[in-house]
């Protein structure tokens, strides 16, 4: 298989997965919203590692920036103010998965979390709730300012985590 379609394949395969993976919550109603958060989040950034690994910046940086679109059509994201910042915490993960995984995969899954969250909790926590959110309505601003803080963190540690695992069994079955 030639290297384009290769790429193609994977991503589309990931990107297949990440929406599967997002609409757990329309399927699964009854879990709580916090439940919710950590169990799609993980996954989210589950696939987002992969494929970063396995197919590059590119693949990742596909996944990172359609999944906070996907959950804004699927309802899931309140206003479409926060794709962008969800999309550029989603990169910087994307990204330095991919440039470290094969030097180090712990420091490579490590780092990108921490500066996932960093990104994360500086755009919405920081930027979009004080300029362009300053009058939604209290409620909205303090479940915003829980949900883009240290469970971003949470969730990047344990998608990083159970990558690493189907990482490593990918790439013993897997022949590039």
């Amino acid at each position: 298989m030639n290297k384009s379609v290769r790429f193609i394949t994977r991503t589309a395969i990931l990107l297949a997965l990440t929406v599967l993976f997002q609409s757990l919550r329309v399927w699964i109603p009854i879990m709580p919203a916090n439940v919710s958060q950590y169990v799609v989040g993980s996954l989210v950034n589950l696939c987002l590692i992969v494929a970063a690994v396995m197919t590059g910046i590119g693949g990742g940086l596909i996944i990172a920036v359609a999944a906070p679109i996907i959950a804004l059509i699927q309802g899931f994201t309140p206003s479409p103010v926060l794709v962008v910042p969800i999309a550029l915490g989603n990169i910087v993960l994307a990204v330095v998965a991919s440039l470290l995984y094969d030097k180090n995969p712990v420091l490579a899954l490590v780092s990108g979390a921490v500066l996932k969250f960093i990104a994360l909790y500086i755009g919405v926590v920081k930027i979009v709730l004080p300029f362009f959110l300053p009058n939604a309505p209290d409620k909205m601003r303090a479940v915003l300012s829980v949900q883009f803080s240290w469970p971003q963190l949470i969730t990047a540690a344990i998608g990083g985590t159970i990558a690493i695992g189907v990482l490593v069994a990918l790439k013993k079955v897997i022949r590039d």
